[in-house]
């Protein structure tokens, strides 16, 4: 996978982890279990929820990925529609240069982990859906990892700037 030995947090690593073998708690896999859980996904409540869905098909998922792409002057990478996550991170990963792949793949990490944590408050919290929310954490997130020394993600903050 793209994010092996990048230095995000160990949460977002295990995380990836559990996305790249499809074990994440989505509705999906709650109803294989029998238990309770919600009929759409809690971000769009159109579609039922699976982590491709969560993470790139979703039309919340996928304004929040314009906006954050729009933010690095990426936005020709935008999933697009009956893609999976795997999918569109291999082939935006290798449309980039060799620097801003390197934060590219943290932008998309960072990307996935906030949504999932966002996911998850709407879910256990009862917050509705707020893409201005989700947006300005990541975007603080990604300054962190930057002053953390996140390789590639100063690179891509040198161009124009994430906005709210």
């Amino acid at each position: 996978a793209t994010w092996c030995g990048l230095c995000a947090p160990q949460r977002c690593k295990f995380f990836m982890w559990l996305v790249a073998h499809n074990r994440c708690w989505t509705a999906d896999h709650l109803a294989k279990k029998n238990l309770p859980h919600p009929e759409r996904s809690p971000l769009c409540d159109q579609e039922e929820e699976t982590i491709d869905h969560l993470l790139v098909s979703c039309v919340f998922t996928r304004q929040f990925w314009l906006c954050v792409l729009q933010g690095v002057g990426l936005q020709a990478l935008t999933p697009q529609l009956e893609v999976s996550f795997d999918d569109w991170w291999d082939a935006a990963s290798n449309r980039v240069e060799s620097q801003a792949k390197k934060g590219l793949n943290s932008i998309i990490i960072l990307g996935a982990w906030s949504i999932w944590i966002h996911r998850n408050r709407c879910v256990f919290d009862g917050i509705t859906p707020n893409l201005n929310e989700v947006l300005s954490v990541l975007i603080e997130e990604i300054r962190l990892w930057s002053v953390a020394g996140a390789r590639g993600v100063s690179h891509l903050l040198t161009l124009p700037p994430l906005q709210v």
